[in-house]
């Protein structure tokens, strides 16, 4: 029970930001006729997973089951397409999730799993990854590249000396020792960013990386 409530307080906390002030992925309803066609349109140069339930008994649908979609970069994708039936006021609701963090949220009816994505135009770049035992967060920018097949290098520094060393040189030589203690670092290329506080933080770096190539 106690699992459940979470998943719900975590579907509640996604429907708001999806369906009113998510900054990049919106869901548009396009009618013509007795027809209303669900999209979702990402500005972003990110790819997101998306998640959509329809509720309504004024509609056919082309799908009963939830749509769970990857929305690439850039893009306007086809999610659902509603058919009006006769006699009806054409009333729906419907849930809709943006999905941009590593945390992957279990859905038990259709035993999916939201993540977060990222265009494959990163792939090719050398990408190290500092932690530490202590990182709150390390797990999830794991979790993140791994699900976006982005090769990388962890080097977890109180695991091995040499890791440290590497990371003490690496500040030096980029001049940016304010944060030295703080895990986990991000190196991509030339790329290096030792502010990385919280998932959003992680998840920038990335696109600011992206839109630098």
């Amino acid at each position: 029970m106690k699992s459940l409530f979470v998943i719900g307080l975590l579907l509640l906390t996604f429907n708001t930001q999806a369906q009113s002030d998510h900054k990049y992925v919106k869901l548009i309803e396009e009618k013509l006729g007795k027809r209303v066609t669900l999209f979702a349109k990402n500005t972003d140069s990110i790819a997101y997973d998306v998640f959509l339930k329809v509720d309504t008994k004024d509609y056919r649908r082309s799908s009963s089951r939830p749509v769970l979609k990857n929305i690439p970069a850039k893009s306007k994708t086809k999610l659902i397409t509603l058919i009006q039936l006769t006699k009806t006021e054409g009333h729906y609701k419907t849930l809709f999730i943006v999905n941009e963090v590593a945390r992957a949220l279990k859905f038990r009816k259709d035993k999916q799993i939201l993540e977060f994505k990222l265009d494959d135009a990163i792939h090719d770049k050398n990408v190290t990854l500092f932690t530490n035992n202590k990182c709150n967060i390390c797990n999830d920018t794991k979790h993140i590249l791994k699900n976006n097949n982005i090769a990388y290098t962890e080097l977890n520094v109180d695991k091995d000396s040499i890791n440290y060393i590497k990371f003490s040189e690496i500040l030096k030589t980029y001049k940016k020792g304010e944060n030295t203690g703080h895990m986990p670092m991000l190196k991509v290329d030339d790329n290096l960013f030792n502010n990385i506080k919280t998932i959003e933080d992680f998840t920038k770096a990335l696109r600011q990386v992206y839109d630098s190539k």
